[in-house]
């Protein structure tokens, strides 16, 4: 898909201008190789910060929002997961995440490089919760979040 599609969508809300990008896990190890061919796994947290720089910088995004299918945390330290991936970014404002079912009241505050919070949330598996998130702009569009799981 290199170079047919962006690494990244935008969305333009009420003036407010929003980056999303998703990260996967690594496949190897976890899918047949046959499914997934070709596929080259890169450095989820370089790829990261590349991509939240240019939407802040290029794209001039307000809130920038990661989907992430990395896992909320390991014990293995050197495996890329969602809680370092916040404190290794500088401008992705919340992280929803995946993959290790981790079930959270409410979304983990990790302060980034700059000092900035970021959110990282999963509610789950199965359909069981769902999370919600607001974020609030004042009129220069500096921002203030909170988030709750719902029970279904």
């Amino acid at each position: 898909m290199d170079g047919q599609v962006k690494p990244y969508k935008t969305y333009t809300v009420d003036g407010i201008k929003i980056g999303v990008y998703g990260l996967g896990i690594e496949l190897n190890g976890l899918v047949t190789k046959k499914l997934y061919k070709e596929t080259e796994y890169n450095n989820p947290i370089e790829i990261a910060q590349d991509t939240e720089r240019a939407l802040k910088n290029e794209e001039s995004c307000d809130l920038i929002v990661c989907l992430s299918h990395l896992g909320y945390e390991y014990k293995d330290k050197q495996k890329p997961h969602d809680i370092a991936m916040a404190a290794a970014l500088e401008y992705t404002d919340l992280i929803i995440g995946g993959h290790t079912h981790t079930f959270l009241d409410k979304p983990t505050i990790v302060e980034n490089k700059l000092g900035r919070n970021v959110l990282v949330n999963q509610v789950g598996c199965f359909g069981l919760n769902l999370g919600r998130i607001d974020f609030y702009f004042d009129g220069s569009k500096n921002s203030n979040a909170s988030g709750v799981t719902i029970n279904v």
